[in-house]
């Protein structure tokens, strides 16, 4: 670990300290509740004991099932009248580098940021806030190496496997890892004695109900194809479970693969990419923060997942992201 990031992992035990003298802590997730920035408040909150609480707006499937499974504590915030603490002493925000990605009001309090991804609008930071935002694969093995540093003793089985489905989510089942992922996800495999077939298995036993089952089929059944450029692109609608539907066109053989959802007012694009894809320059967050650019909203995300969100239709929000895929030459 280089300096710079042994004096954040200080800076955040300090803040940490200094914030659990004031009263309780909240681990705030962003709003799309993906397995990274759930399981990464969650195992925090854990980590750091009885004053703090995970919470956030929405749970995805997945996260939903993880927490389930390792019996997590998770509370549901009302984004319109959120039950905060009478005695909050700081607020962590997780996997958020904007304040319209919480999908909530930030309260008055001293806030800390943890992220991985650069977003549209930046929070302002005051002198009692924190901002820590690193260039790895997931915001949990940011997570895991300040809990190995200042806090080894209380890192138990549940947040490891917690931090584990971060990692293994954001860099779509290792295919987009680099070696700082793969080695965060081997030592935190060995400690819990975790086999990963098993463990990635498991998750992926995501228990769908039948409606869920009829969206997602109706979404694969509505599939369009398009050269897009140098680009082999599948795109659709989806009502639910954009992650699994985009991962299927994936696994069916496109470079990139779009799903399209509409929900109370707003369009979510959902966005993946091969390895191969890549790997010869694509980037589907910086085309997301280009949907930003374009389109208004917030968007961004990794290499080879993003998602954007904003008020444009439906129609508009698609063709203006596969003009801008277009138009990334990528490399031979």
């Amino acid at each position: 670990m280089s300096q710079a990031r042994v004096e954040d992992m200080e800076r955040l035990n300090q803040w940490i300290g200094a914030s659990i003298k004031r009263g309780a802590i909240a681990v705030l997730t962003h709003r799309n509740g993906d397995m990274d920035t759930v399981g990464s408040a969650c195992a925090l909150a854990n980590i750091i004991g009885p004053t703090a609480r995970a919470c956030g707006i929405h749970l995805s499937t997945m996260a939903r099932t993880m927490v389930t499974k390792t019996g997590a504590d998770f509370l549901m915030l009302d984004p319109k009248s959120p039950a905060w603490p009478r005695n909050l002493g700081g607020l962590i925000i997780v996997d958020a580098a904007g304040p319209n990605q919480p999908g909530i009001e930030i309260p008055d309090v001293p806030i800390c940021i943890i992220d991985h991804h650069a977003a549209g609008e930046s929070f302002e930071i005051g002198s009692s806030d924190l901002e820590i935002n690193w260039e790895t694969c997931s915001t949990a093995e940011i997570i895991q190496l300040w809990a190995e540093t200042h806090a080894s003793g209380r890192i138990d089985n549940q947040s490891r496997m917690l931090l584990l489905a971060g990692i293994i989510t954001d860099t779509g089942r290792f295919r987009h890892a680099n070696a700082a992922a793969l080695s965060s996800a081997g030592r935190l495999a060995d400690a819990a004695e975790i086999d990963f077939s098993e463990f990635i298995e498991d998750m992926e036993s995501v228990e769908l109900n039948n409606s869920q089952r009829v969206a997602i089929t109706k979404a694969l059944s509505r599939v369009q194809t398009l050269d897009a450029g140098r680009w082999f692109l599948s795109y659709t609608k989806a009502g639910t479970n954009e992650g699994i539907v985009a991962r299927a066109l994936i696994s069916a053989g496109a470079d990139i693969a779009l799903v399209c959802r509409r929900l109370q007012g707003e369009t979510r694009l959902v966005a993946r990419a091969s390895r191969g894809s890549t790997r010869k320059g694509v980037h589907l967050g910086e085309l997301m923060q280009k949907m930003v650019s374009r389109s208004g909203g917030e968007g961004g995300g990794h290499a080879g997942a993003a998602g954007w969100t904003g008020a444009i239709d439906a129609t508009d929000a698609t063709s203006g992201f596969i003009s801008l895929l277009m138009a990334t030459q990528g490399e031979d």
